[in-house]
């Protein structure tokens, strides 16, 4: 294979294999974002402004917690994704 070169691998299916890949995700809203997390493993979240000065560090279980922030942008990172939302 050269440099380039792509290879697809197929796995066999289980059927008794269970995976939960639920993502947490974010909403802002007026005044406020909310973390979710649909999973039961509990999610480290860090809030940073636009900026990047860190504005929160939380960690969020199974359900979902609403934060109070002033208006602006902002980062929010967890160890799935890092996403960038307005709050108006």
């Amino acid at each position: 294979m050269g440099l380039g070169s792509s290879v697809a691998y197929a796995f066999p299916a289980h059927n008794d294999i269970s995976v939960n890949v639920a993502q947490p995700s974010v909403k802002a809203s007026t005044g406020a974002i909310t973390l979710i997390v649909s999973s039961d493993n509990a999610v480290q979240f860090q809030i940073y402004s636009i900026t990047g000065q860190a504005i929160k560090s939380i960690t969020v279980g199974q359900g979902s917690t609403t934060i109070e922030l002033p208006r602006g942008y902002y980062i929010v990172k967890c160890s799935y994704w890092s996403k960038t939302v307005v709050v108006k």
